[in-house]
């Protein structure tokens, strides 16, 4: 059985499942674990992530003004690797390629119509539905059903150790300019962790907000995870900017986590987020583990 994942967490998921060898293809943005890196990319990106957040943002709206797709799928490489099987996602045209394009680059193969499987999560518990959905649907039911298990009961045990504390009001930054609140699975997250989301809720999408908006929240916290952006890049992004919301975070608690690699995802390492969180939220309960690849204070 050959497979593509044309997402990471599509990725990350095959490897749990113990399916990494069958892996043929991936996205561009596809990066753990490290032997993907050797395996042919599929998709690329019309955008230059090397800019700041203010013009990356401008970009990927000129396209989108133009109905263009932000990425694209190299159909011919497909048609090369000839999979069986093909991991997309419908959830978001801005965070990887459309399920539009992946459905005209299959209707070119001429060998066979391979498996398409389309991951969609919004909320925690559709995440772990995902992993059980690709495990059925791969003939690894037993070992998917085993990690949601785990997940699960490790999820229980962080809640239990943290029931009796004080809930903390959290801001989860998603993106730096122009400000957006980071929606979906990660207020879950973060009340697993025993905090609250402020003007975010669970299964909603990220969304923008206005300085104004900051000025009538109480929170404790705030917690920066940009979209693709690992701890380095989203450190020196912040420290390159100068936006009214800062000064209002002046007095705030604030920490940098990998983005990319934990929150933004919606596979199994989201029970590694939480423990992040936990960390950051009620570090009395839990040993602090800050470094570059997990989280930092700022």
């Amino acid at each position: 059985m050959k497979i593509v994942s044309l997402i990471p967490s599509g990725t990350e998921i095959i490897y749990s499942l113990n399916l990494g060898d069958n892996l043929v293809g991936v996205s561009h943005e596809c990066d753990h674990p490290a032997e993907v890196n050797n395996l042919p990319r599929l998709t690329q990106s019309k955008i230059n992530i090397s800019k700041s957040s203010i013009e990356i943002d401008r970009d990927i709206n000129d396209i989108l003004k133009k109905s263009l797709s932000v990425y694209e799928v190299n159909t011919e490489l497909l048609k090369e690797l000839d999979p069986d099987v093909v991991i997309t996602q419908s959830q978001c045209s801005v965070c990887a390629v459309s399920l539009r394009d992946v459905e005209n680059s299959l209707s070119q193969l001429i060998n066979k119509e391979p498996l398409l499987i389309d991951l969609k999560p919004n909320k925690f518990n559709e995440v772990l539905d995902s992993i059980r959905f690709v495990g059925e649907k791969l003939n690894k039911k037993q070992i998917s059903d085993l990690l949601v298990k785990k997940i699960e009961d490790e999820i229980n045990k962080i809640e239990t150790k943290i029931s009796n504390s004080k809930i903390q009001n959290v801001l989860c930054i998603e993106w730096i300019e122009p400000l957006m609140i980071a929606g979906n699975w990660i207020p879950e997250l973060v009340k697993f962790a025993g905090g609250k989301c402020v003007l975010s809720d669970a299964g909603k999408s990220s969304h923008f907000i206005g300085t104004v908006d900051l000025l009538a929240e109480d929170f404790e916290k705030v917690i920066f995870m940009p979209c693709g952006f690992d701890i380095n890049r989203s450190k020196k992004e912040i420290l390159e900017s100068n936006l009214d919301f800062f000064e209002i975070l002046k007095k705030k608690k604030k920490f940098i986590v990998d983005g990319n690699k934990y929150f933004n995802r919606p596979g199994p390492d989201l029970l590694e987020s939480t423990k992040i969180l936990a960390e950051i939220i009620n570090p009395q309960f839990f040993p602090s583990e800050p470094n570059i690849k997990r989280w930092i204070p700022f």
